[in-house]
């Protein structure tokens, strides 16, 4: 008689036990971690790329430096990334422009942001992560996620193709435009007035002028049927990205118009058309080609009406999303980590109770951010409203503000990122500029001043800009390229 082969039970799935399990390792999920791990918690990263990966969303505001700087990555950032000194709108006929110098009114180090090669920097913060001892696996997609008895496991597969699970007393969602959670638990809705399509790209050759110079980002009113804008912001000496922001619906239209006239390649044919279609543009480019894929982000403003509970929060775009007109979204995703990392710590350390008042609290000022800067992209998208490409750099309007001396002011720190801490008083002043007997009084005080410089300049130097390992950087990307 032969015997039977014996069965071979498959081996258990191993399974992680950690405090928190964030889903997604970009600038919100690396930042919750790195705080989290910072706090003494067992934290696993879960994110489906390998980084680097490509991202749009390259130009930080000063509001960033305190954190980059409490996760220890502020010098090494130094080193690569060209310095940010302010921000100048140009109107649609490329030249009205006002320019906005954060050194104006930030008396401290912090008014030189940074504009970052994002592939770089979410590799930098996630490696950071790591440093601080977090687990980070790459490469992992998470399938699902359960929670019971007062903790969660998620499913994931692995970048060879291996079940992952993961138990955790906590989870943070910080995937992004992927929406994990919110959309198992269909808590996410588009935002309706923000309908908007982006579509960018990297140059080389171009001409630098206007404030490129010295480093500024340039945001250029498009106007009409638009109902959008150009950015356009130096990477390094010889790369620019250079993206379009536009309605829609006219995206869309010029779609179909394009696709009906033939054309093979319409995105591309689409993006250059816009991109020539300004003054600006089209005379820094003359000489320029591109250098980088395009890419494409459509109907991306939305949010997620369920933020958190005991055993879970949403973070960054996997919370909300709005329109990156202020280059608003990276510290909007940063600072609500930092805030949601000492909410988290609360919950896990104090029980329940005690989370569900830290949570809350987080969430009064992340959700009171949010809108503030929703307030200020619909005051921009608004024809009869204000032009910031008009507004000058006027002194000595509204002193009765206690906080900041004059309407000006504000206007900085809003360009500034200062979302969180004064988001009740900024309001007031969105709301002021809404009423039409207000902004008349407004446009008095201000806007009809005669000082207003049109000058493009921070008076910033080659160096404080560019600086010299700027060169080293360069060389390094270059190289990794070939």
């Amino acid at each position: 008689m032969v015997a039977s082969p014996a069965v071979v039970a498959p081996a258990p799935i191993p399974v992680r036990h950690c405090d928190v399990a964030v889903i997604g390792g970009g600038p919100a999920g690396s930042t919750t971690a790195s705080l989290l791990a910072m706090r003494g918690l067992d934290v696993v990263v879960l994110e489906r790329a390998v980084f680097p990966r490509d991202h749009v969303g390259e130009s930080l505001l000063p509001f960033c430096y305190p954190i980059l700087d409490e996760l220890g990555v502020l010098g090494e950032m130094a080193q690569r990334y060209v310095r940010k000194p302010g921000v100048r709108f140009l109107d649609v006929d490329g030249v009205t422009a006002t320019t906005y110098c954060f050194g104006q009114k930030i008396r401290d180090p912090s008014y030189l942001s940074f504009h970052v090669l994002r592939s770089e920097f979410d590799e930098l913060l996630l490696d950071n992560s790591a440093r601080l001892g977090a687990q980070v696996l790459q490469g992992t997609r998470v399938e699902s996620v359960a929670f019971a008895d007062g903790g969660a496991t998620v499913e994931a597969e692995g970048r060879d193709g291996e079940p992952v699970t993961v138990a955790a007393r906590f989870v943070v969602d910080a995937s992004g435009r992927e929406t994990f959670l919110a959309n198992r638990m269909r808590t996410k809705v588009a935002h309706k007035e923000l309908e908007r399509t982006a579509v960018g790209s990297h140059w080389q050759g171009a001409t630098y002028e206007g404030g490129l110079e010295e480093g500024m980002i340039q945001i250029i009113y498009t106007g009409g049927d638009k109902q959008g804008w150009i950015w356009v912001i130096p990477l390094s000496t010889d790369r620019l990205s250079i993206g379009v922001v536009v309605n829609t619906s006219y995206f869309r239209a010029q779609r179909r118009i394009l696709k009906d006239a033939g054309a093979v390649g319409w995105l591309e044919a689409l993006y250059l058309q816009e991109i020539e279609s300004s003054a600006f543009t089209a005379r820094i480019l003359r000489d320029a080609r591109r250098s980088f894929p395009i890419q494409c982000n459509g109907d991306y403003s939305y949010l997620c009406r369920q933020k958190w509970g005991d055993g879970f929060a949403l973070v960054g775009d996997a919370s909300a999303f709005i329109d990156p007109i202020f280059s608003s979204g990276v510290y909007l995703a940063m600072n609500s980590a930092r805030l949601l990392a000492d909410a988290v710590a609360t919950r896990l350390r104090e029980g329940v109770d005690a989370g569900r008042r830290a949570l809350g609290g987080a969430y009064e000022r992340i959700v009171g951010a949010y809108e503030l800067v929703d307030k200020l992209i619909r005051l921009f998208y608004d024809p009869g409203a204000l032009n910031f490409a008009q507004l000058g750099c006027a002194s000595a309007a509204f002193g009765d503000f206690e906080h900041h001396r004059n309407a000006i002011g504000l206007q900085h720190f809003l360009l500034a990122g200062d979302f969180f801490e004064q988001a009740n008083r900024y309001n007031d002043f969105v709301e002021q500029l809404r009423d039409p007997r207000l902004f008349r009084r407004y446009q008095k005080l201000v806007m009809d001043r005669t000082e207003f410089p049109a000058d493009s300049s921070c008076g910033m130097t080659h160096d404080e800009i560019f600086g010299p390992m700027l060169d080293h950087w360069d060389a390094v990307r270059a190289e990794r390229s070939l």
